[in-house]
């Protein structure tokens, strides 16, 4: 498969993926009903194993989105496949980002229709690499800024009108963030996840026609607004400083520090720790027994990333299953260990 076949493969599904939100906007505004994917529609062999949908929405309603689509690369014609193809994108990016510029720019039109709020979309870009997570990943990531995805009421932010009915598959997720200082006031449905400032919901999930929804605005103030003198100003100034020196010479002393990245090989191999939004399951307990020297019970992974016991015996059972971990019991525990041939020599 050359760089050109794996294009047209990935952006038909591309397309198929990003439709899910343009079908439900659209669908809602004319009939209330969301037009579902059509899963057989997407190629064999390139499909994404993971499809993120990340949102970040601004005081001024605007939203900045990145969707990122991860394949494997687990065989040689694949990765000799993709690593053409995200030259290509580094020659002509806004060739292979058309597509995708053409179908988000119905989608806002659709849900300016829907919402009688003035929108605009901006600001396009699409990279692609090659990263460890820890196995190897084609990572393409689109991007741009959408003027108007939320309604402002005074202070209030209120988001996810333009995504209503939207649906998910089981491979996509959906990661909705709000400014710094403010606070939800709604969120419906419960999310999967609630993190600082950022709500998480999983696929496969299927909205409502009047979801998700958002309701986000900053706290109410304090019976206690107290006057601030200069020098109490001038201490928490000083301190700030101090601490954001030493900040700075911790992560960068010696040429390190945890931003360092990529490999002699090859520049656009990132081996940073990805965040947890770009992780599978199993990809969230192999790092964490990484962190641990290849060991972990059971129960410190449930403790760890707050799973219920039933998801974490089946992640850990896909994980048996393919080989990557062994476990044994030790007392009345289930120790987890990575299989040896993962296990650094």
């Amino acid at each position: 498969m050359g760089a050109r076949e794996f294009a047209v493969l990935l952006a038909a599904t591309l397309c198929v993926t990003v439709a899910v939100g343009g079908a439900a906007v659209g669908g809602a505004a004319e009939s209330g009903t969301a037009t579902r994917p059509a899963a057989q529609s997407q190629p064999p062999g390139v499909t994404p194993d993971t499809v993120l949908m990340d949102v970040t929405v601004h005081e001024n309603g605007t939203a900045s989105w990145e969707i990122v689509y991860r394949t494997r690369l687990d065989d040689p014609e694949t990765t000799e496949a993709f690593r053409s193809y995200r030259a290509d994108v580094k020659n002509d990016s806004e060739a292979y980002s058309q597509q995708f510029v053409d179908r988000m720019t119905a989608t806002v039109d659709s849900a300016e229709r829907s919402t009688g709020r003035e929108m605009d979309a901006r600001q396009f870009g699409v990279e692609a690499s090659v990263r460890e997570f820890p196995q190897r990943y084609g990572v393409v990531v689109y991007s741009f800024q959408w003027v108007g995805f939320a309604g402002t009421d005074g202070d209030a932010l209120r988001v996810g009108d333009a995504l209503s009915g939207l649906f998910l598959d089981e491979k996509t997720r959906l990661l909705v963030s709000w400014p710094e200082g403010y606070e939800p006031e709604t969120i419906r449905p419960e999310p999967d996840e609630r993190r600082t400032r950022t709500a998480v919901w999983a696929g496969p999930t299927d909205f409502a026609a009047d979801q998700p929804r958002l309701v986000i605005a900053p706290p109410a103030a304090g019976p206690l607004d107290l006057p601030i003198s200069p020098l109490a100003v001038g201490l928490v100034v000083a301190v700030l400083g101090a601490g954001v020196a030493g900040g700075w010479w911790f992560l960068y002393r010696d040429g390190g520090g945890i931003y360092r990245n990529g490999s002699a090989g090859d520049p656009d191999e990132s081996r940073d720790e990805p965040p947890e939004d770009l992780l599978s399951n199993e990809e969230r307990v192999l790092r964490l027994l990484e962190r641990r020297g290849g060991r972990i019970k059971q129960k410190a992974v449930v403790d760890e990333l707050g799973w219920t016991e039933a998801k974490t015996s089946q992640v850990v059972g896909s994980l048996r299953e393919q080989g990557e971990i062994e476990s044994f019991r030790l007392g009345r525990e289930n120790v987890l260990a990575l299989a040896r041939e993962r296990q650094e020599p």
